[in-house]
């Protein structure tokens, strides 16, 4: 939030040169990360930005043996402008047999810089670019820095041969020619699929019909009629069995599930499986009907560890209740409205963490507190890193289970407490999907989205848990006056101070009363340094606990009455300044002040023990952080600098 808004469009403009892979998805289940090389420069990602392709046909052939493919993909476009070449991607370990344009023969290059077929199309005429090829997808002996766009392996749990894609982020063009940018969703594909005929394969739509060949192959069929993201295009092929059952949420036609399993896999997740209709159901009254309910849903199987959300049929490796409704919940987190930019990966991933939770909640009531505080302790575990996305070219980053996956599950669980109101929180969750449904979007789209909602400015609670870092350390006592009233006294720390000096949500506390009973009081916090007084009447005797509910990523400390001294003997004069600011401790005793920018740069750093001046006539207009430390605490002041 502090970064210029020239400086995030560039951001968001240079994710869609970074290309980086992914072998298994949900992505934070697994420890494997390869973080793969740029394919595209710059220049030529704007060419593609030229145009937008509306709908591909794909008709392949592969197998479950190998990752050999061939036949071929027909990419229809839009021109944005007047075109004379139209750039996409492709691996350049296949060969291309033929690109034509319009049914023509085109003149084209393939380098490393993409295809770049030559074309004559002005400003709104569709075109079409269809490719022929053949060839082995890339693996990590071809392609170092990546290789997992299309897999084979064998599965060892079920002694089953299968192969299977998986594009995010970057990785599509290692198994069809295209373009990948994620504010660019197609309309509609078809898909066809020849495979031998002792296997099925699945994918995105409604499968349309099944063909028997020559040769012991057959031909499935799929077709999808619905928005796209290039990454969400997928197929699986195994000897698969179809187990299809319904879901029936309110309001609508029963909506097909239709899962692709190994035959001797489905006893076993039979159970976890039929458990997808009562998601499908809770998720389509949270946050709107199924999306895709007008075709289906389902799941291939594939030998990873975890799955990955691809529209309409997850592949996944393994069926359990958290995988499955996090995968399920991506269909609208993800795939109905999918992140704008890999540094907004959040309104994916947090989201479709954050309803693992809420799906525990409402059909396996108690187990959601266990849910909880194991994401809070793993977020706990790191004191800084922001959930927003700083290097989008990073996998690791973009998919980290701590900062994304944990982290912003546990933020929505914050702000959902923040606006305290449930009723009003899940429309807000609604609106967004309907504002943005078959679109993309940015945490900024979202962020006015709800406020619109709630009318509640969220300014503060994205500067600090979304952009900022860490997490707020409180401490709470009551302090019992001579005439019966008490003060309550609440501090706070965080753990990245030059960073996110302060957390602004409200926070409840549970106090004991004299007669020995207990109750959850809800304050609104303004400063590190809380001091709220209480009539006699109300009985305050004790701060019990902090956050009883856990709606906060925080850590609790024994209050000591050490920052209450040091708030109330120290002066901190002009504020704003010109030039100096003059810090002067009325009871001298030993402390460092440090002067940061908001960048976290020390500017000065002294130590006193009376009285100091810091100077500030050479620095720039703005905001700055004084942070005065002693005896272990840390007390910080914004400043203002005209």
């Amino acid at each position: 939030m502090k970064k210029t808004l020239i400086f995030l469009f560039i951001l968001s403009f240079v994710q869609l040169h970074a290309q980086t892979n992914v072998t298994t998805c949900n992505k934070s289940k697994t420890s494997i990360h390869k973080v793969k090389s740029n394919t595209l420069p710059l220049n030529f990602i704007q060419e593609t930005e030229k145009y937008d392709v509306v709908h591909y046909d794909l008709d392949l052939t592969a197998n479950n043996m190998n990752t050999n493919l061939e036949g071929t993909v027909k990419m229809t476009g839009i021109a944005k402008e007047n075109l004379d070449t139209v750039v996409f991607e492709l691996f350049p370990s296949y060969t291309i047999n033929s690109i034509l344009f319009n049914q023509n023969t085109a003149k084209y290059s393939w380098r490393k810089t993409g295809i770049h077929c030559k074309v004559n199309v002005k400003k709104g005429e569709k075109f079409t670019i269809t490719t022929n090829y053949t060839g082995k997808a890339p693996d990590q002996s071809s392609n170092p820095f990546g290789g997992g766009g299309y897999s084979q392996k064998k599965s060892p749990s079920w002694n089953k041969n299968v192969s299977w894609t998986l594009s995010e982020p970057f990785s599509a063009y290692e198994w069809f020619p295209c373009k990948q940018s994620l504010t660019d969703k197609i309309d509609s594909v078809n898909f066809k699929i020849t495979v031998p005929d002792t296997c099925m394969a699945g994918s995105n739509g409604i499968l349309q019909s099944i063909t028997n060949l020559p040769n012991n192959q057959k031909c499935f069929y799929w077709k999808h009629l619905q928005p796209m993201d290039y990454y969400l295009i997928s197929f699986c092929v195994a000897d698969y069995t179809d187990y299809s059952i319904y879901a029936h949420p309110k309001n609508a036609d029963s909506i097909l599930i239709q899962n692709y399993v190994y035959p001797n896999a489905l006893s076993k997740f039979k159970n976890q499986i039929n458990s997808t209709a009562d998601f499908i159901e809770y998720y389509s009254d949270l946050f709107s009907l199924y999306p895709f309910h007008q075709e289906k849903y389902g799941h291939c199987m594939a030998p990873i560890n975890g799955g990955m959300e691809h529209q309409t049929m997850t592949t996944l490796g393994y069926f359990d209740n958290e995988l499955v409704a996090h995968e399920l919940a991506h269909q609208w987190w993800g795939d109905h409205v999918t992140c704008g930019s890999w540094s907004d990966i959040w309104l994916n991933e947090g989201f479709a963490t954050y309803s693992e939770y809420l799906m525990l909640a409402k059909l396996f009531p108690g187990s959601e507190i266990a849910k909880l505080s194991k994401i809070h302790n793993s977020v706990l575990s790191v004191t800084n890193g922001s959930t927003w996305v700083k290097d989008s070219l990073n996998e690791n980053s973009i998919f980290s289970r701590i900062l994304v996956y944990d982290k912003g599950a546990a933020i929505i669980h914050t702000l959902r407490y923040s606006v305290q109101n449930d009723e009003l929180f899940f429309q807000a969750l609604r609106n967004f999907q309907s504002e943005f449904g078959f679109k993309t979007a940015t945490a900024v789209d979202f962020k006015k989205s709800v406020e619109k909602t709630t009318g509640i400015d969220l300014t503060n609670y994205f500067n600090e848990w979304y952009y900022g870092e860490g997490y707020p350390i409180y401490s709470a006592k009551i302090m019992q006056k001579s005439d019966n009233s008490c003060e309550l006294h609440v501090l706070q720390k965080t753990s990245a101070p030059l960073i996110t000096p302060l957390f602004t949500n409200p926070l409840d506390l549970r106090i004991r009363r004299t007669n020995n009973t207990d109750t959850i009081i809800r304050i609104n916090i303004h400063s590190n340094t809380e001091k709220i007084a209480f009539p006699a009447e109300l009985g305050f005797k004790e701060v019990l606990e902090i956050d009883p509910n856990n709606f906060i990523v925080n850590q609790v400390e024994e209050f000591t009455n050490h920052l209450d001294t040091l708030t109330e003997n120290i002066l901190i004069y002009p504020n704003p300044t010109l030039d100096f600011i003059t810090i002067e401790l009325k009871n001298p005793f030993n402390a460092k002040a440090k002067l940061v920018d908001m960048d976290g740069k020390i500017i000065s750093e002294k130590s006193f023990s009376s009285e100091i001046q810091l100077d500030l006539k050479n620095q720039s207009s703005g905001n700055y952080l004084l942070i005065i430390e002693s005896n272990g605490t840390t007390l910080t002041h914004k400043i203002t600098k005209n």
